[in-house]
């Protein structure tokens, strides 16, 4: 299975303990600046839309053009997969946010950007400085809010302020779902935009070396990824070994999403991640630093502990596991 059926099939399980007291939408509180909070309903934005960007970002570029796919349930028409995009939305790619950079002299994929590799793709994708950011995922399934959290985190790592970015909740899927209109024409920028990169923020990130000095203090190490990933009984197939950094403790990610009624994934809020981080008996999370296979699994677990639930002392090791065993570090399982 690939790592989006691994993630529906256990989620949906998961996460049925969890609905009852969830709910259709999510909560956050309000924070500084134009944006409510970290995430964003599609009521929220659709009223404030001439206020922000609008960023969609994806994996496959094509979806931006296809049609928005129904079925039909004891007469009623239901949704089943997005297309197409919000109005006036810029496009991001998300294979564009990591790049293959030597390290200790061997290449090495999915590796965080430069400061003038990421600014050249927000560049080509017409961003503009001081105005603030709405990251749209697809929905249709949690790696697209991961992917989404991918994006918040390299945004923020380049400078643009946190309460600057925000996640539409539910992404494409539920702007569809209530109604809104979307398009299906191509995203074609004719021109580029003079969008610069800020100071970088190297609190958000931790390094190789910073994971095995964690290790010695015993500093909370998270691994983000599935749990049959992280026992070690399933792996990526980008990763060569089985298991975990020793050390680090499972959030998993099938503990951190749901599927709204509308079939919209989206983020929950404070109390039920305080909660879900207490069922896993994971104690203090924070200070920590969280890992997956490549990043993006991550991502979502930085996002949600530094954005949604405001633990600021959350780093992610970029590269992750992949890196980590690229340089022949070991790892451990059942």
């Amino acid at each position: 299975m690939n790592q989006r059926t691994v993630l529906k099939s256990w989620g949906c399980s998961l996460m049925l303990l969890l609905i009852p007291i969830i709910g259709a939408g999510v909560s956050v509180a309000a924070q500084a600046g134009d944006l409510p909070g970290p995430v964003v309903s599609v009521q929220w934005l659709h009223d404030h839309a001439k206020d922000v960007q609008i960023v969609d970002i994806r994996d496959d570029l094509d979806g931006l053009m296809d049609d928005p796919k129904y079925i039909t349930i004891k007469g009623k028409k239901v949704l089943q997969l997005s297309g197409g995009h919000i109005p006036d939305a810029l496009s991001v790619n998300f294979w564009a946010l990591r790049e293959k950079h030597k390290v200790d002299g061997k290449t090495l994929d999915f590796q965080f950007p430069t400061a003038e590799e990421f600014q050249t793709v927000m560049r080509t994708s017409l961003l503009e400085n001081g105005k603030p950011i709405v990251l749209v995922p697809t929905g249709d399934d949690a790696i697209s809010l991961q992917e989404a959290a991918f994006l918040a985190l390299e945004l923020e790592t380049f400078g643009v302020p946190a309460n600057q970015v925000a996640i539409l909740n539910g992404g494409t899927h539920a702007w569809l779902a209530v109604g809104y209109p979307v398009v299906v024409d191509a995203i074609v920028a004719m021109t580029s935009s003079k969008w610069k990169a800020g100071k970088e923020r190297h609190d958000l990130l931790a390094t190789t070396a910073q994971v095995k000095a964690a290790q010695k203090t015993h500093e909370s190490i998270l691994d983000a990824r599935p749990l049959s990933e992280f026992i070690g009984i399933a792996r990526s197939p980008v990763v060569p070994k089985l298991g975990h950094i020793k050390g680090a403790r499972a959030l998993p990610a099938e503990a951190l999403y749901f599927r709204a009624e509308d079939g919209s994934w989206r983020y929950m809020n404070a109390e039920h991640y305080h909660a879900a981080i207490q069922a896993l008996h994971l104690g203090k999370v924070s200070p920590s630093i969280v890992y997956c296979n490549t990043g993006q699994y991550a991502a979502g677990a930085w996002y949600i502990l530094n954005r949604i639930m405001g633990l600021h002392s959350v780093r992610e090791y970029a590269g992750s596991i992949y890196t980590w065993e690229e340089k022949g570090l070991p790892v451990v399982g059942l």
